[in-house]
């Protein structure tokens, strides 16, 4: 809210970069105040499954030991895409901070914040279904998908960009005529994998969520409509949601999620992240079959 008042006292033209959550603050906000609707020129949300609390990552630290006397910077992705965070110490080396001390397999910032998700989101994430930042003039994101052709490689770096209103369009063009950005058009049956389970999973879960509230009386969020449509929850649909929201349960016991925690980040946890990682090559491989199938029928248009 602090960035509102600052747009509200300092005339100009701005863009905002906010998570979902911050650009529906924005939205809000503007239609408390035509200034800002004025001002905001461009808004570019981006992906989130949701935010970790603070908890999590002072128990991460904590199993560092001796390396966080040396540190010097924290580096949030090292190697190919999706990474994993490393302490720079003062001698100028990195240090894993996810099982630094083993040798071989590590796991990637994804594969932990899959779990940190499940231990830390903090109750309101609970109640956001917007994993892509539908309100936004553009949304951005990791491109978790099938790749739209042979020639790209999403270790380069890649991000997938949905363009949602007349403005993000406008904006879009002016920035590859001026060469400011590298892109490429995804067919639309390709764009719509991009983050379907993660992006399906919240919004299932969250408005589950949002009913148990109404029902106790709670205060829920207000999206209007057709946000605030409820998706269809039925038969498999709805025991993959309920499975969701039992691996959330820990959200709910503060104190049993740093032990849970602790537990993951330990010999027994490494196993599990190992066993799990195995899974996702078989996942990534499957998806990547599928792509060259869909590009296959649809004629690699």
């Amino acid at each position: 809210n602090s960035l509102f008042s600052e747009i509200l006292s300092t005339p100009g033209k701005y863009a905002i970069v906010g998570l979902p959550c911050q650009i529906h603050g924005y939205i809000k906000a503007a239609e408390l105040d035509n200034r800002l609707k004025e001002r905001v020129v461009l808004t570019i949300g981006l992906y989130c499954h949701a935010a970790i609390e603070h908890e999590a990552y002072e128990t991460i630290w904590e199993t560092l030991g001796d390396k966080t006397q040396n540190a010097k910077r924290f580096i949030s992705r090292v190697g190919k895409h999706p990474g994993a965070p490393h302490l720079e110490l003062s001698d100028g080396t990195l240090y894993p901070v996810y099982f630094g001390y083993k040798n071989g397999y590590k796991p990637s910032s994804m594969e932990v914040i899959n779990v940190l998700y499940r231990i830390y989101t903090p109750e309101r994430c609970l109640t956001c279904f917007d994993a892509l930042a539908e309100f936004a003039d553009i949304s951005v994101g990791d491109p978790w998908m099938p790749r739209p052709n042979k020639d790209i490689s999403f270790y380069d770096g890649w991000s997938f960009a949905f363009v949602r209103t007349s403005r993000g369009q406008e904006i879009m063009r002016k920035a590859r005529e001026r060469k400011a950005i590298n892109t490429q058009t995804v067919p639309e049956y390709m764009a719509n994998l991009c983050n379907r389970s993660m992006s399906t999973e919240k919004r299932h879960r969250a408005f589950r969520f949002i009913e148990t509230h109404r029902r106790q009386g709670k205060s829920i969020p207000s999206y209007g409509d057709p946000f605030q449509a409820f998706p269809k929850n039925k038969g498999f649909k709805f025991i993959l949601t309920e499975i969701s929201l039992l691996t959330h349960i820990l959200c709910f016991i503060p104190k049993w999620r740093k032990p849970a925690l602790k537990f993951c980040l330990g010999n027994g946890g490494y196993y599990l992240f190992w066993l799990n990682n195995k899974r996702r090559r078989v996942k990534k491989t499957l998806r990547e079959w599928f792509g060259r199938f869909l590009r296959k029928f649809h004629g690699d248009k």
